[in-house]
C-alpha cells in the first residue's frame, strides 16, 4: 500500500534557525494524560464490546471498529470517540443507516440522531462526547458508496506509516492549525482535517518542515505526489483512494492563512503562539469607524454546521443584496455562530439616505428619451425635472425608505434567508445602539486581528 510514496524532505527544507525547539510542554499540555487516556481506552472498550454484542444479538454482517484521532494517538484534549460500524454492502443505505441508529441508542439511550452523509447518534459516555456512525465495510481500492466508508482505512493506513514522533510532530500542527483558525474541514471552516494534518506530517517528517514547505512553494500547494487534476487550493491525494484529493475542503482563505502564519513563524518561532491558552488577541477598542452598523440576531437552529453555514451565507448575501438594491453603500459583512445564537454584523457607510435620488434617464438621441420624460412628467413622486443635464435625460424622485433599519424590517419577510432560517424571520433582533454593537460576539470577532481558535473540534467524520 504504501510503494513508491517518498517520505524524504529536500535539503532546502531544513530549519531555518539552529536549535531544535523543545515542544514538550505543549504535548504535556494538550496531548491527553495517562489518566485521560485510561478513561477513554474504557470508555472505547466498553462501547465496541456493547456494539459487537448487539451485531451479533441482531444477527447482522457488521463490525465496530475505532477510527479517527483516537485510534491513531493523535488525540488532543476533549477530542470525541468515533466508532464506526462497517456493514456489509449487501444492505441498501435504508437498512444500513435504520440499524446503525438502532444500534446506536442501544449503546446511548440519551444520544442524539444527528445528520451528515449518514444518520448517526452521538452523546456523552462519562462526560466524554461519543459518535456511533454507520458506513460500508470496504478495501482499498474499492468504489465506496459514501465519503465515510474510507475512514477505516485511513486509520489503518497512517497507523501502519507513523511512529510515536510522528504523532507527537501531528498533534503540534493539529495546535497550530487551531490557533490560526484553519483546523476542520466543515464548511464553516474550510480547513485542514485531522487526517490530512496527519498526512501533511507522512510527507514531510516533522511541523517545521511543512511550515517550511508551505512557505517556500506559490500558488496551488500539492502535499505528497504531484497530480494536475485537481483545480483546488490545496490538492493532497488519498493514499487510499488515488481518485480522491483528501484536501479538497482547504479554501483560499484558509491557505492563505496557513501563508503568512508560517512565514511569521518561521521568522520567529515560538512554541508559546502554538499555547491555546495564550491569549494573542489585542484588545477591542472601543473605536468609531464613522460607519452605521446594525447586527440581526436570531436563534439558532438545531442543525449540524455544515447545513447551517452555507445558509448563513446565503444571509449575508441576501442582506448585502438588499443593501444596495435601496442604494446603501455597502462595506462589511461578519457573521458570528455559537451554541444558541447566530449573529450577522452589517456595516454600511451610513445608516441614512438624502429623502431624493436622481434617477438617469436615456441620452436624448435615444428614441425612448421621449417616453422617459412623459412617463415622470406628472409623477407624483418627482421632486423635480425631467430635466437635461450632458447628453441624458434626469429626475429627481422623492425616496420612500431613507434609513436603512427601517426599510429592512419592513423588507425582511421578503427575504430568503436559508430554508431553515426563513422560520425565524419573525423573531428577529436588530440592534444599532453603540453599546450593543461594542459588546456583541460579531463585533468582537469583526474588530479581532485573529479569528478565535476553535477548542472544540473534534476530528471531522468526513475527514
Amino acid at each position: 500500500m504504501h510503494e513508491g510514496r517518498n517520505r524524504d524532505v529536500p535539503a532546502k527544507s531544513e530549519l531555518p534557525w539552529g536549535d531544535i525547539l523543545n515542544y514538550n510542554k505543549l504535548l504535556n499540555k494538550f496531548k491527553l494524560s495517562e489518566a485521560e487516556r485510561k478513561q477513554n481506552d474504557s470508555i472505547i472498550k466498553s462501547v465496541l464490546e456493547k456494539v459487537a454484542f448487539i451485531i451479533k444479538d441482531m444477527k447482522l454482517d457488521a463490525s465496530p471498529v475505532l477510527v479517527g484521532s483516537s485510534a491513531r494517538g493523535t488525540s488532543l484534549k476533549n477530542s470525541d470517540i468515533d466508532i464506526f460500524i462497517q456493514f456489509s454492502k449487501n444492505l441498501d443505505n435504508q437498512q444500513m443507516e435504520r440499524y446503525g441508529l438502532e444500534i446506536g441508542f442501544r449503546v446511548i439511550p440519551d444520544g442524539k440522531a444527528k445528520y451528515a452523509e449518514h444518520p448517526y447518534v452521538s452523546g456523552l459516555i462519562n462526560n466524554v462526547k461519543v459518535d456511533i456512525v454507520p458506513c460500508y465495510r470496504m478495501k482499498i481500492g474499492e468504489r465506496t458508496r459514501s465519503s465515510v466508508d474510507r475512514t477505516p482505512l485511513h486509520t489503518e493506513f497512517l497507523n501502519s506509516v507513523m511512529d510515536e514522533k510522528d504523532r507527537e510532530q501531528a498533534i503540534i500542527l493539529k495546535l497550530f492549525l487551531k490557533r490560526i483558525g484553519v483546523y476542520g474541514s466543515e464548511l464553516k471552516t474550510g480547513g485542514f482535517s485531522g487526517y490530512v494534518s496527519e498526512l501533511c506530517i507522512y510527507y514531510h517528517k516533522t511541523f517545521e518542515n511543512f511550515l517550511k514547505f508551505v512557505n517556500e512553494t506559490r500558488n496551488q500547494l500539492v502535499i505528497g505526489p504531484n497530480s494536475s487534476d485537481f483545480n483546488t487550493p490545496v490538492v493532497l491525494i488519498d493514499p487510499v483512494d488515488d481518485r480522491r484529493n483528501a484536501a479538497s475542503a482547504v479554501s483560499e482563505k484558509s491557505l492563505s492563512i496557513l501563508r503568512i502564519s508560517s512565514a511569521m513563524y518561521l521568522k520567529n518561532p515560538d512554541p508559546g503562539f502554538i499555547d491555546l491558552d495564550n491569549d494573542l488577541d489585542k484588545e477591542v477598542k472601543d473605536y468609531d469607524r464613522k460607519t452605521y452598523m446594525i447586527i440581526l440576531e436570531l436563534k439558532r437552529p438545531d442543525i449540524i454546521d455544515d447545513i447551517l453555514f452555507p445558509q448563513i451565507e446565503l444571509f449575508k448575501r441576501n442582506l448585502m443584496a438588499f443593501a444596495q438594491r435601496m442604494d446603501f453603500h455597502f462595506m462589511n459583512a461578519h457573521s458570528s455562530v455559537n451554541s444558541s445564537t447566530i449573529q450577522v454584523l452589517l456595516e454600511l457607510e451610513s445608516g441614512t439616505l438624502p429623502a431624493l435620488k436622481i434617477h438617469e434617464g436615456p441620452p436624448a438621441d435615444n428614441p425612448n428619451a421621449l417616453r422617459f420624460y412623459e412617463k415622470y412628467l406628472h409623477d407624483q413622486e418627482v421632486v423635480r425635472g425631467p430635466f437635461v443635464k450632458n447628453d441624458r435625460i434626469y429626475v429627481e424622485i422623492q425616496r420612500k425608505d431613507t434609513n436603512f433599519k427601517i426599510a429592512l424590517e419592513k423588507n425582511i419577510s421578503k427575504l430568503n434567508l436559508g430554508h431553515n432560517l426563513n422560520s425565524y424571520k419573525g423573531k428577529i433582533k436588530m440592534y444599532t445602539s453603540k453599546k450593543k454593537i461594542l459588546s456583541s460576539m460579531a463585533y468582537r470577532e469583526f474588530m479581532s486581528i485573529r479569528e478565535p481558535p476553535d477548542l472544540s473540534a473534534g476530528e471531522n467524520l468526513k475527514e
